[in-house]
């Protein structure tokens, strides 16, 4: 019962992890389709809205990785395969059943489910890190303004 809690634990603190980066990765690229709005018009902000929307669909590859974006309704999953995050918690489900250790065959998905989450959240970080910073320096080079008012 113990390595089943062990591996049931590790598992949640995988997901909760992907699911935690999802949500940052659509409050960023909610802000980067903002952005892109707000200065469509300008010229001088060209080659940053670019910049924004590469990043944009950078971080979208990567959530679509993890996580099945296009389920609407109820039939869906049907249409869609199932991603990452979501293999990994239906893994969680089947082991959770009975009181019995997981099998060498589940270690063995979760660690390959694992890896490539893994890889995906090193992505993202690492565009964090990186992209987001660099665009962060130059949006605030240009001296932009940040709020703005509808015009009647």
């Amino acid at each position: 019962m113990q390595a089943q809690f062990d591996f049931i634990t590790d598992v949640n603190k995988t997901v909760d992890h992907a699911h935690k980066s999802i949500k940052k990765i659509r409050n960023i690229t909610g802000q980067l389709s903002a952005f892109e709005k707000q200065y469509k018009d300008n010229a001088d902000t060209e080659e940053l809205r670019e910049k924004s929307k590469e990043l944009r669909e950078d971080l979208e590859e990567i959530e679509k990785a993890l996580y099945q974006t296009k389920n609407r309704s109820g039939q869906d999953p049907l249409n869609f395969p199932i991603k990452l995050t979501n293999k990994l918690a239906h893994l969680n489900a089947l082991v959770g059943m009975g009181d019995f250790a997981p099998t060498d065959q589940d270690v063995a998905v979760k660690d390959e489910l694992t890896a490539k989450i893994d890889s995906e959240l090193n992505k993202f970080d690492k565009l964090v890190s990186d992209e987001v910073a660099a665009f962060n320096k130059e949006f605030n080079a240009m001296q932009l303004n940040y709020l703005f008012i509808q015009k009647d």
